[in-house]
């Protein structure tokens, strides 16, 4: 498993988590009840699965988290639009924290892909396991 403090993915959301919590004084709560609560667990629940992630033993739970990451990622997305289209959070920080929202879940993708890469060659067509020739 990788090292948490090495994975660049776990930067850029942790980075987007401190960007929401710098903007989320600037959500007018009366435009949009509740979503701001909403917005900083889903933002915050993204770095803390690919924490978690990181500390697993295997590939798969590995995977497993990385999606449970991917899918908190789209909900802070959403999140954001309701906020802009709403008016309770201004167009330009909505759009910034966006774009870094973006940037983890292009991140996360291509991480997924990767480990999906290689169990997929680990398990042959056959679904038997391959064995060591050492």
């Amino acid at each position: 498993m990788p090292d948490q403090r090495h994975l660049r993915v776990l930067e850029a959301a942790e980075a987007l988590t401190v960007m929401v919590l710098g903007a989320a004084e600037r959500i007018d709560g009366h435009l949009a009840p509740g979503i701001r609560g909403q917005l900083l667990r889903a933002t915050s629940s993204i770095s803390a699965n690919i924490a978690e992630a990181a500390g697993l033993g295997s590939q798969a739970n590995f995977l497993r988290q990385l999606r449970i990451a991917l899918a908190s990622a789209n909900e802070v997305g959403s999140h954001l639009r309701v906020l802009r289209t709403s008016g309770a959070l201004d167009g330009l920080t909505a759009a910034r924290l966006d774009a870094t929202r973006r940037v983890v879940c292009k991140m996360l993708v291509s991480l997924i892909a990767a480990i999906e890469s290689r169990l997929a060659e680990a398990v042959p067509a056959d679904g038997r396991r391959r064995r060591s020739t050492s």
